[in-house]
């Protein structure tokens, strides 16, 4: 058994499990049943809604991520590999998980639709977990069970389910490894606290496969072990254990990263981590990362409505009082560095000209979920001066934090297109601007949401005992509305297009299996990376090849040959010296691209067919 854990600071009076104990066990074996029953149900119902959302995904719209990934998940199956040399080193983890799906297919559409259907259960999964982790913050089981029904409508755990990429998972990954770690400090057996160090070891471990962000959650994992060690808070074989046990899946991780690495980045990828060390070694790179992170905080104050912001200032205030209990200290202190170091560190390795990407909300969305729960278990269960309190110390750094946002992203930023719109998603629906969204507004409403929730709640003290949880229907519809919002106006709104410039080549072009696919890349014109490389996963049976139409000759073994769109020009001039024998079949002005064939033999061989003739 594990004993309940915290954050909201003596929010509690009896706990729940104190009342379970007092009756009959043939009623606590009832109650556990019909729980268990309600949780299934929970977890159902929040696959098949992360299922439905995904329902009219075709093709990846997140590029590189999708693509990346998917290719991996491709490789590691035994199939054909692209070239994404001087581009992110995407980790294994993920595309182990999905690499199942690509033993039994290959058709693109069919395996992209299986994997989001991977996604939808794993991600759905945070429901379960986060009741574990309310009644573990002293909440009632209806209380706890309303609070995690709506933390799993959270964007920040519910919509990249619609994608493939790491974030689908990642908050349900990092929620399952803190409840871990809590249970090594608190099981009641030594066999529980064995499991517990061994099982939070394979979290780290993986957490560290799927992510950049899981070398925090190593080290944090580290950290937590010395700890242990040095106070004797479980028995040492257990950090022993844990170490053993951490070894294995980062052994792993490295085969897997370097057999990604050898077929996908040929030539060298680029390196995150070499780019942050590059800044820290400079005043402006300092401030340079550091205004990264304030845009990381913003976005974790909006993208928890406010709500886990609260949970934020209920760690650091807990940590900060006198006494309280060895392990919640510990978790407290933990999450609150994680969440800190993850804002620091995530971003550092981004390219200088992404201002906009700095404040994307991806990169927290695990700590969002996780300071989500406490502060809605803080709002449930808190003396009213605490929760003004504690409501008010979230105001000031967030409207600074949004300051520094605003210096270097501007005040106002675009939604309209898919990749503004998947970055800055969350202040798109405060601010209903999914065209452009002004970052001082979207500020001033996720704190006046705050302030919504904190109003409902001391109103709901006169209401009735227990009418607070009626906050928790306003948060779980602001949470749906939004992912529904976010799904229209970003996935589906833009799923045509990209349906287009992939499907539509392979279709328009003719290209069959078989046949190969070469792709202009030269100084002077060259096919932009967030096209070709979907349609490297949408071609499945061959590599892309690459050459500079300018100054070479296609590949020998090319059918289709793919070149960029001169602006403001006729598609013929997109290839002036386009070989004898080949022609246009296919082209996408939105997109950029034009496509060319080669002609048959025969064809060629044809008398009186002039070269302006097979070009037209």
């Amino acid at each position: 058994m594990v004993r309940p854990l915290g954050f909201a600071a003596g929010v509690g009076t009896a706990e729940p499990r104190d009342v379970a104990l007092a009756q009959p066990a043939t009623t606590r074996r009832s109650r556990a049943r019909l729980w268990g029953v309600l949780l299934l149900v929970g977890w159902l119902a929040q696959a098949g809604l992360r299922a439905w959302l995904s329902r009219k995904q075709v093709v990846p719209l997140a590029m590189p991520d999708e693509s990346a990934y998917l290719i991996a998940a491709r490789v590691l199956a035994g199939g054909v590999a692209a070239n994404f040399s001087y581009s992110t080193l995407y980790p294994a983890g993920y595309p182990l998980l999905i690499t199942p799906v690509f033993w039994f297919t290959h058709n693109p559409v069919t395996a992209y639709h299986a994997v989001l259907m991977i996604n939808a259960p794993i991600s759905a999964a945070v429901m379960p977990l986060a009741y574990v982790a309310c009644r573990r913050l002293s909440l009632s089981r209806p209380e706890a069970y309303g609070v995690a029904m709506v933390a799993a409508l959270l964007p920040a755990g519910l919509f990249y389910a619609e994608y493939a990429i790491t974030d689908a998972i990642y908050p349900v990954l990092v929620l399952a490894w803190l409840l871990a770690v809590h249970s090594w400090l608190t099981a009641a057996s030594p066999r529980g606290r064995y499991a517990a160090a061994i099982g939070s070891a394979l979290l780290a471990g993986y957490a560290d496969a799927v992510h950049a962000r899981g070398l925090v959650i190593v080290a944090g994992y580290m950290m937590v072990g010395v700890l242990i060690a040095w106070r004797r808070l479980a028995p040492r074989g257990t950090v022993l254990a844990g170490a053993l046990a951490l070894a294995l899946p980062l052994g792993v991780t490295s085969v897997l990263n370097g057999k990604v690495a050898s077929a996908m980045y040929p030539s060298g990828a680029r390196s995150l981590g070499g780019e942050a060390v590059i800044r820290l070694h400079s005043v402006r790179g300092v401030l340079l990362i550091s205004d990264q992170a304030a845009g990381q905080m913003w976005r974790f104050v909006l993208d928890g409505w406010g709500v886990a912001g609260i949970g934020f200032v209920a760690a650091v205030a807990y940590l900060l009082r006198r006494g309280g209990r060895i392990d919640l200290k510990i978790m407290a202190a933990l999450s609150v560095a994680i969440t800190l170091a993850i804002a620091v560190l995530a971003p550092a390795g981004l390219p200088p000209d992404t201002g906009q990407t700095w404040a994307s909300g991806r990169y927290l969305d695990c700590m969002v979920v996780a300071f989500f729960l406490s502060g809605a278990a803080f709002l449930l269960r808190a003396d009213r001066r605490r929760i003004l309190v504690y409501a008010a110390c979230v105001v000031p750094p967030t409207l600074v934090a949004g300051v520094a946002v605003e210096a270097y992203a501007g005040a106002s930023v675009p939604t309209s297109g898919f990749g503004g719109g998947f970055s800055f998603a969350e202040p798109a629906v405060l601010t209903q601007g999914w065209t452009r969204a002004s970052l001082p507004l979207a500020t001033a409403v996720g704190l006046l949401l705050l302030a919504v929730w904190v109003a409902v709640v001391l109103a709901a003290d006169r209401w009735a005992r227990g009418g607070r949880a009626v906050v928790l229907a306003g948060l779980g519809a602001v949470s749906l509305i939004a992912v529904l919002q976010m799904t229209s106006h970003i996935s589906q709104a833009n799923t045509p297009a990209q349906e287009a410039s992939t499907t539509g080549l392979v279709t328009g072009s003719g290209l069959k299996p078989g046949e190969h696919l070469a792709v202009g890349q030269g100084p002077s014109s060259q096919v932009y990376w967030g096209t070709w490389m979907p349609q490297a996963y949408e071609i499945p049976w061959a590599q892309l090849e690459f050459f500079d139409p300018a100054t070479e000759p296609p590949p020998a073994n090319a059918t289709v040959v793919e070149v960029a769109w001169p602006a403001g020009q006729a598609a013929q001039a997109s290839w002036p010296r386009a070989p004898r024998g080949w022609r246009i079949v296919a082209s996408d002005p939105a997109a950029g691209w034009v496509a060319w064939r080669r002609l048959a033999h025969r064809a060629e061989r044809e008398p009186g067919r002039g070269r302006g003739e097979d070009r037209a």
